[in-house]
């Protein structure tokens, strides 16, 4: 009679284990060593037992807490398609601002069955995420999202993230809402006869319209509110990691400090040209110039200037998306976000 490779016997002890109720979803195994005992091999054997049970998802391994028998929420696969890619040590590489939240992601996502696409993969071979459960997507765009979920036979819940898509289950900042408030601020405090601009900003990277199309109907929002006239003016990006921004258009204007001028932009992309356009007309900001921003969490070490900017809270919305997998609850929802630095209230 042929014996079972040891390795299959400790598989089988530990399922034993687990149909027998032994062992819960969620609770721990004994480290390397003591199963090194209890079974009397070798590390290799063990290594291999448990690497086969986490292979087939009975087990989830995490280097920092161990070894546990997994849960349902563990075993859901989950598809990141992002604008990413991985590097040979495993790390995620960003190709955009959200280090906060594509690393939280990482970290409360540690130990699950995560595999992370790019949009062109899944556009051309939509049939990769056919076994996922969950679809966590950021940089796409609606009609991407549209033509992803009707390629797909089942029936995965598709997260956008930072983007409000109607008829998804989104965790996002509402980015329209935001502009709405962070215009009004200034709207509000202003004198009747100043000029309110907002940047209508084109990127090179058209996932990132959507947004700006919100930030700007926020812009417009608030001024019909305050029945303000308001000026778009023209602004673009150059380049492809390392922008450069392009406001000839705004130069092309005849700022004076006869009257106040207050300057929206969807996007820190602007800013730095905006203050040197400031700068050499001999305006001074918070004074002659009124100007926002969104995202620019480190404007005073940057520029020398406290931008009034909304921040968005990026852990927040990788905690709630993780949050929505585990309650597998698809109500979409809008994350906290706050403005900074009123240069109104600076005055006392």
């Amino acid at each position: 009679m042929i014996q079972a490779p040891k390795y299959k016997n400790i598989k089988e002890s530990v399922m034993l284990d687990i149909r027998s109720g032994k062992l819960q979803p969620g609770d721990k195994l004994p480290v390397r060593t003591e199963l090194m005992e209890i079974y009397d091999t070798t590390r290799a054997t063990v290594d291999k037992a448990l690497s086969e049970l986490v292979d087939e998802r009975i087990l989830m391994a995490s280097r920092r807490a161990g070894t546990f028998v997994a849960s349902q929420k563990q075993l859901n696969r989950i598809a990141l398609i992002a604008y990413v890619g991985k590097q040979p040590h495993g790390q995620i590489f960003l190709r955009f601002n959200y280090q906060d939240m594509y690393g939280s992601l990482q970290y409360l996502l540690e130990g699950r069955p995560v595999e992370i696409f790019t949009p062109d993969a899944v556009t051309a071979h939509p049939e990769l995420l056919e076994s996922f459960q969950f679809i966590l997507s950021n940089p796409l765009n609606e009609k991407q999202l549209d033509t992803l979920r009707g390629a797909l036979k089942s029936k995965p819940t598709i997260i956008p993230l930072n983007r409000p898509f109607e008829g998804y289950s989104f965790v996002s900042t509402d980015h329209r809402r935001a502009s709405q408030e962070v215009t009004g601020l200034f709207l509000e405090q202003l004198p009747p006869d100043s000029e309110f601009i907002y940047l209508d900003a084109a990127f090179p990277d058209p996932y990132v319209g959507s947004v700006l199309e919100l930030r700007k109907n926020g812009f417009i929002d608030a001024c019909a509110e305050h029945r303000r006239f308001y000026r778009l003016v023209k602004a673009g990006l150059e380049g492809h990691l390392d922008y450069i921004a392009d406001i000839s258009e705004l130069k092309k204007l005849n700022l004076s400090k006869t009257a106040k001028t207050c300057i929206i932009s969807p996007s820190k992309c602007f800013t730095g040209a905006v203050l040197r356009f400031l700068h050499e007309s001999g305006l001074t900001l918070d004074k002659d110039v009124y100007y926002a921003d969104f995202d620019n969490y480190s404007s005073q070490m940057d520029t020398g200037y406290a931008i009034t900017s909304v921040l968005e809270d990026f852990t927040g919305i990788a905690k709630a998306a993780v949050d929505m997998i585990d309650s597998n609850t698809g109500e979409a929802r809008f994350i906290p976000y706050y403005i900074v630095n009123n240069p109104f209230s600076k005055r006392g």
